[in-house]
């Protein structure tokens, strides 16, 4: 009974022992203090923009069937990209890099300029990563520059070759763009952080409107590929028709008036191979006006079920709450030193 008396707590002992520690959590408190100011204060204020997207689904009634409880999406689906593969293409360099040349104006409407250019030399940081930047260019060697002679031509995207600081900055563009796919719901949403309000919308705008622009023509790109192939046909048919037209005219014309079995033959020829260059020239033109259609029906339909818009309030970082709770931490760390160094609140000597 004695040793569970002594592993109970005394708040009447502890609470005045604490207090007689007050210059203790002060020298706390200050240091705290002094850390936000140096470097919880210096960290840049950011603002979020979100997007919300609701792609039209492939996949079949199956698809919702399992979506509606919430085992995802089949694997029945035709599409190579489905929705959620959306994410890991938002990441890909091709998709960041398509995004450095896009115009950005700040909401001051002091500077306008491309994104890129903006995140090279426009963005605020703490004091402490500059000189850690510097500290590492000074101790970091030098590296040969890579040149790509005899590349050029040999591959079209964007972000075959990138310099250090386009790889930075898309690293850095990565970081600031986050897109969720919800398998329940079925809605892709995106959100953009940026130090400046309008920049934030500016590319949460673009980003909605590039991925949109992707999934029309992933989609379509069957569609369209044998569209101008029928087309092509259909030119061909219809030319190949009009000639053998004017062929058949003009010898009608020419021998309107003579009569014998030479003209008669090559009447009858002329007339049955303009007939069967009709028929192809018909034929190929339903199917061109079904290529066409199937060009319309496999047009996606993305609802935006929430545009971009300007925020007015940052989403972080919350000083204040983080000053508050580093202040609870050091309080915290300095009682239990001060009660496992006096033992005096037990009851008994140490």
């Amino acid at each position: 009974m004695e040793e569970k008396k002594d592993n109970i707590l005394d708040l009447t002992k502890i609470v005045p022992l604490l207090l007689k520690k007050w210059k203790l959590y002060a020298g706390c408190i200050a240091g705290v203090i002094v850390f936000s100011l140096a470097f919880v204060f210096t960290i840049p204020r950011y603002y979020s923009c979100q997007i919300m997207l609701a792609p039209e689904s492939s996949g079949g009634g199956m698809n919702s069937i399992l979506s509606s409880f919430g085992f995802g999406e089949a694997n029945s689906t035709d599409d190579a990209i489905s929705p959620h593969l959306y994410p890991d293409l938002m990441e890909s360099k091709d998709f960041i890099v398509s995004l450095f040349p896009v115009e950005i104006t700040t909401k001051n409407g002091e500077l306008t300029t491309s994104y890129y250019e903006y995140l090279l030399h426009h963005t605020k940081n703490p004091w402490y990563l500059k000189l850690f930047g510097k500290l590492q260019k000074m101790i970091k060697p030098k590296k040969e520059k890579f040149t790509a002679s005899g590349v050029e031509g040999k591959t079209t995207s964007p972000a075959f070759l990138l310099s250090e600081d386009e790889y930075n900055i898309a690293n850095m563009v990565t970081s600031k763009i986050q897109c969720n796919y919800d398998k329940k719901t079925g809605v892709v949403s995106v959100s953009v952080n940026d130090q400046d309000p309008l920049v934030c919308a500016l590319i949460a705008d673009t980003v909605s409107r590039k991925l949109q622009d992707f999934i029309l023509e992933y989609r379509t790109k069957k569609a369209r590929n044998d569209l101008e192939y029928t087309q092509r046909i259909y030119d061909q048919t219809k030319a190949e028709y009009e000639e053998s037209n004017e062929n058949y005219v003009a010898a009608v014309d020419a021998n309107w008036d003579i009569v014998n079995e030479t003209a008669k033959a090559r009447l009858e020829a002329l007339s049955n191979d303009k007939t069967l260059k009709y028929q192809t020239f018909s034929a190929t033109s339903q199917k061109l006006e079904a290529a066409k259609a199937k060009l319309q029906e496999a047009i996606p339909v993305t609802t935006i079920l929430q545009g971009a818009s300007v925020p007015q309030k940052p989403a972080g970082p919350k000083r204040m709450l983080i000053t508050i709770a580093l202040m609870f931490v050091a309080c915290f760390i300095c009682s239990v030193y001060i009660l496992n160094t006096d033992s005096s609140w037990k009851g008994r000597p140490q």
